[in-house]
């Protein structure tokens, strides 16, 4: 887990908190490079959230406790990475069109 991950991702659920938590996701991913603590503040202001709202949420020990848990739901189903795919709870393990096309179709023929 890079260095940032944690803050981006308290930043990202702070936004869900005001119904915005694709457009900080998506404003994340653009700037990628740049995810310092000020630049964090200055995306929840680009994206029309209530900076202090934001703020008191991003540092509130409720998100991330949230994080943490999500943290561990995916370890604990052998998430070592993003993206992770499961077909029928499977983990998918060849991601290629033809790996998960074979994956999906023995899923099919299992549930007939």
């Amino acid at each position: 887990m890079h260095p940032n991950a944690m803050p981006a991702a308290k930043a990202a659920a702070a936004a869900g908190r005001q119904g915005k938590f694709w457009e900080m996701h998506d404003m994340l991913f653009q700037n990628n490079r740049e995810l310092g603590a000020d630049k964090l503040k200055e995306y929840a202001g680009k994206i029309g959230l209530d900076v202090a709202r934001w703020e008191k949420d991003y540092n509130s020990p409720e998100i991330e406790q949230e994080i943490k848990k999500d943290m561990a739901d995916g370890q604990a189903a052998d998430v070592t990475g993003t993206p992770t795919f499961f077909v029928n709870g499977k983990r998918a393990t060849n991601r290629s069109f033809d790996g998960f096309k074979d994956t999906i179709d023995a899923a099919l023929k299992q549930g007939s």
